[in-house]
């Protein structure tokens, strides 16, 4: 009934607000995962420890629709899509069903949990050819630091938990550069890159713009607005290797640059 109630709130300010109470009241009753199909998909979601799975069971249609819906008009065959920060999948399925086999799907997931929930999701949506990598990635190969909230393993980051009140838990793991990953799977373009990684998107990104032939810099980036958390003028550095903003919606951030050849024949 409550699941029911929250897919029924309308996207407004007063819908968003039925659907966080549905979210805090489920989260109190419940703590088994729950299978159901949401955006197309088939999943298997969990009520506690990760926001982004329960605002998906409850309200699919807060999911960030623009974000989706623009990456839904630009898939074709081939596609290659980078998901990092691939949670329990939901970007990645999204993608993954809808181009097939003939797509490249990368999906890099370091949290050990949301790592074993992205595989089965992944699994019973007939993806298992979908490259999955269980690393962080930085800005240099080795080993880093994340910092895990226990009420909310999405929010897991090489950051340090910055917020107040909350005792985060921190492991070591196997991390990477996304230039290093790319060459190791031998991609020769990326149509789009999605990095959803709790304001570390500079860290990641800025050396890959660095290091990777410009062969493979994405035609669309969709990065998590960390801008309170990002070290550098993030964006600015991202305009000036020729991205242009072209989506906003509050969370997230969607950019665009133009295919080079279409540039060079203008």
């Amino acid at each position: 009934m409550l699941i029911a109630f929250g897919h029924r709130m309308p996207i407004n300010w007063l819908g968003r607000r039925g659907a966080s109470f549905v979210r805090s009241a489920l989260k109190r009753m419940r703590s088994a995962p729950i299978d159901g199909s949401r955006l197309g998909l088939r999943l298997r979601l969990n009520t506690s420890g990760n926001a982004s799975e329960r605002r998906l069971l409850v309200s699919p249609q807060f999911f960030d629709p623009e974000v989706l819906e623009f990456l839904k008009n630009a898939l074709k065959p081939g596609f290659v899509f980078v998901d990092i920060g691939a949670n329990a999948g939901t970007y990645s399925l999204f993608v993954g069903t809808r181009v097939g086999p003939s797509g490249t799907l990368v999906a890099v997931e370091p949290h050990p949990v949301a790592l074993q929930r992205l595989k089965f999701n992944l699994s019973i949506n007939g993806l298992d050819w979908a490259h999955v990598a269980p690393v962080a990635l930085s800005d240099s190969d080795g080993s880093i630091d994340l910092h895990i909230n226990p009420r909310n393993i999405g929010s897991t980051s090489a950051r340090e938990n910055q917020q107040s009140g909350i005792e985060s838990e921190t492991f070591s793991v196997p991390c990477r550069t996304l230039a290093s990953l790319a060459a190791e799977l031998n991609l020769t373009h990326i149509d789009a890159i999605k990095a959803d990684i709790e304001g570390f998107e500079d860290r990641v990104l800025e050396p890959f713009f660095d290091q990777a032939p410009r062969a493979i810099w994405p035609q669309i980036l969709i990065v998590e607005d960390g801008r309170l958390a990002w070290k550098t003028d993030f964006l600015s550095k991202l305009a000036g290797k020729g991205y242009r903003i072209v989506l906003e919606t509050g969370g997230n951030i969607v950019l665009t640059r133009p295919d080079d050849q279409t540039s060079a024949r203008s």
